[in-house]
């Protein structure tokens, strides 16, 4: 079998069986021919066997597994299991009748995750590479948490420092119900004294012996790369560790070149004394170019031994210094050829575009999201919007002639925590001070953003002090340089630098979100009054128009009755001149009265008024109608205003024909007749 399949079929072992021993794991590998599935199947076959350790049945345990699973292709990349939920009043918060799990249960308390008065508070702790879950009750003290997180990463509590209170005076002693939390919090744990472990040390150190740690080793051979995913004791030394990677990569030890080692190790420590990154260490592997030089037979003697007696024994062979690094001094030099940010770039936009391009080359995949644009923009799109929106500006400042930027770039400003906590609460532009020419053009721009002071500073860098982070913030109207972060420092001290800067940023933020609602506020109060006013003043502008114009209304109104009255005058005098007319013209058609003693058959007549007057007049039998209706028009009563009537019965005599006789109307000798209006 090859040894990238031995690597392979090894890791996804580890994976099924949570086996950390990595020569257990080997041994169970090479007593079934390197067959996974019939090595996981003994393993599990034999679960209470003492020499074989078998994680408890759980939510995370190991399930069967058939033969199509592990042909699938699954297990090629194995996932961490999640933590346990808490260890932490685990029989007080569980109940077994719920789906839950701990802290769910709703037969007492108020509300969810209340037990009594108690309150259950969850918090995520990020470490590294590795996030936390705890769940706590608020009579707890922030020890507990402490002692629940040296409980699940094997770290003494000494050594923890925790940073993301919202209150920042916070003790061991301090409970959590005083410091009014939210049920969901979010805290990060720095251990930057970890690192100065040694077995010698006291309790720290014995810890970090105990614990397992895993590492991340890239193998590159000429073009090829493969990873390795391998787990070991604290108690391993390297030399055994080097022997293990022999097992599965077919590297010699004597042909095995590293990098990645902490400062100071050496063959004979174990790898809990030498203070590896937790919970991963990446470490990179290379075949020696000396591989292939003949080998003495003090050698192959050596080699026979070890591999009929099985020994872990390792080889320690001195090259010459020279002849070793020849290679590698090469990839540098390669890397010197392209600068981050070359001279003749045409702007901001084009510099920052070929700088992030190149950094990903260099470092990876895995860094911050550099600003592409001027940097204008950047303190625009940072710092000069609303207060609620703010982030802080991170610039950070290279040079490739600094020794130490590439173990800056490489190790701190790369690690995986720093750049999520960097992309989510700082925008971070970046530039290369490695020409001359570049560093003329940001020392210009720190001129006009940030004033010559800053200028100055950034001036008086020398390329050992360098690289740097700037942390800019703003405050009252200006931006100010808050923090200088240099090179020299480690992940724990870099991330605890940006986590103070940012509870700072945070609490002068919420001041100018305070001051900024209540100056929007007044200017709203403000504009409100504007407006109110300029609504007045348009009301009463229409008032006054509607008042004009209802005054221009009535003044035409008038007008027009006043013309309408004249020409009703105008024509009832006509009328009236036309009636007098016509009275007059009929009064002199009426014929006399019949004289007294008349023969001729007559007739009287007695005419009442609406005015209750009464009309008296002979006429004779033989008259007509119309000479009736001419007398009554003479006296002014014009028949197309009133009707004239007989007592009884009631006739209407004006729609009578004219030319009927007063005899045939039988009016003789004498009637009394009613003039009535008409309506």
């Amino acid at each position: 079998m090859a040894s990238g399949e031995r690597e392979q079929v090894l890791a996804d072992f580890q994976a099924c069986t949570s086996l950390d021993d990595i020569e257990t794991c080997i041994a169970i590998l090479d007593q079934h021919d390197w067959n996974l599935l019939q090595a996981v199947q003994s393993v599990m076959s034999q679960a209470d066997s003492p020499t074989v350790h078998i994680p408890p049945s759980g939510p995370h345990s190991p399930k069967p597994m058939s033969e199509e699973f592990f042909s699938s292709g699954f297990l090629s990349d194995p996932v961490p299991l999640r933590p346990d939920f808490t260890t932490i009043d685990s029989a007080a918060g569980f109940d077994p009748g719920s789906a839950s799990g701990p802290g769910l249960g709703t037969s007492s308390g108020t509300g969810f995750g209340s037990r009594g008065n108690k309150r259950l508070l969850h918090f995520t702790v990020e470490y590294r590479n590795r996030n936390i879950e705890i769940y706590l009750d608020d009579t707890e003290t922030v020890a507990q948490i402490k002692d629940t997180l040296s409980t699940q990463l094997a770290i003494d509590t000494s050594c923890m420092q925790l940073k993301g209170w919202s209150n920042r005076k916070v003790h061991d002693n301090s409970l959590l119900r005083d410091l009014h939390l939210p049920k969901e919090n979010t805290l990060f744990l720095l251990t930057p004294d970890l690192h100065l472990s040694d077995p010698a040390a006291g309790p720290s150190s014995q810890i970090d012996n105990n614990r397992t740690c895993e590492l991340q080793i890239t193998c590159k051979e000429g073009s090829k790369y493969r990873t390795m995913n391998l787990k070991f004791k604290g108690t391993k030394r390297v030399e055994e560790v080097k022997q293990d990677v022999f097992t599965v990569s077919d590297i010699q030890v004597r042909d095995q070149v590293w990098a990645g080692w902490p400062e100071g190790t050496t063959d004979k420590k174990t790898l809990g004394s030498i203070g590896l990154s937790y919970p991963i260490h990446c470490l990179e592997l290379t075949r020696s170019n000396l591989s292939s030089r003949p080998r003495t037979a003090e050698e192959v003697a050596m080699e026979i031994e070890m591999s009929e007696d099985e020994e872990e024994d390792t080889f320690h062979i001195d090259y010459d210094e020279s002849e070793l690094f020849s290679q590698d001094d090469q990839i540098p030099s390669s890397r010197k050829q392209q600068s981050l940010i070359d001279q003749n770039v045409r702007d901001e936009q084009e510099a920052l575009e070929q700088f992030t391009r190149v950094f990903r080359e260099r470092y990876g995949e895995t860094h911050p999201v550099f600003y592409v644009g001027p940097l204008d923009n950047a303190l625009r799109d940072a710092l000069l919007c609303p207060a609620k929106e703010r982030k802080l500006l991170a610039i950070y400042l290279h040079h490739d002639s600094s020794i130490l930027s590439n173990v800056f770039c490489s190790q701190i400003l790369c690690n995986e925590g720093i750049v999520n906590y960097m992309t989510t609460n700082f925008l971070t532009w970046a530039w290369d001070m490695t020409l001359d020419v570049n560093a003329a053009r940001l020392i210009s721009m720190a001129t006009r953003h940030f004033g010559s002071v800053a200028a100055n500073q950034i001036r008086g860098f020398k390329p050992d002090h360098l690289p740097v982070l700037l942390v800019i913030s703003r405050s009252r109207a200006t931006n100010e340089v808050m923090d200088v972060v240099r090179g020299d420092v480690t992940v724990d001290e870099l991330m605890s630098k940006l986590i103070s800067s940012h509870e700072m940023f945070s609490q002068q933020q919420s001041r100018d979100i305070v001051e900024e609602a209540e100056r929007e506020a007044r200017e709203m109060i403000r504009n409100e009054q504007d407006q109110a006013y300029q609504l007045s003043l348009l009301a009463d502008k229409k008032k006054m128009e509607a008042k004009q114009e209802e005054e221009r209304l009535q003044r035409m109104l008038e007008e027009k009755e006043q013309q309408k009255r004249e020409e009703e005058e105008k024509h009832r005098q006509w009328e009236e001149a036309k009636k007098q007319a016509i009275q007059e013209s009929l009064a002199q058609k009426v014929p006399d009265e019949p004289p007294e003693g008349c023969t001729e058959v007559t007739c009287t007549l007695r005419i009442r008024t609406p005015a209750r007057e009464m009309l008296v007049r002979k006429f004779y039998g033989q008259n007509k109608l119309r000479v009736l209706k001419n007398y009554i028009i003479s006296k002014g009563f014009h028949l197309t205003d009133y009707k004239l009537l007989t007592t009884f019965p009631r006739r209407d005599l004006s729609n009578e024909d004219d030319s009927q006789s007063l005899e045939e109307l039988k009016l003789c000798p004498q009637e009394t007749l009613i003039l009535e209006e008409r309506t």
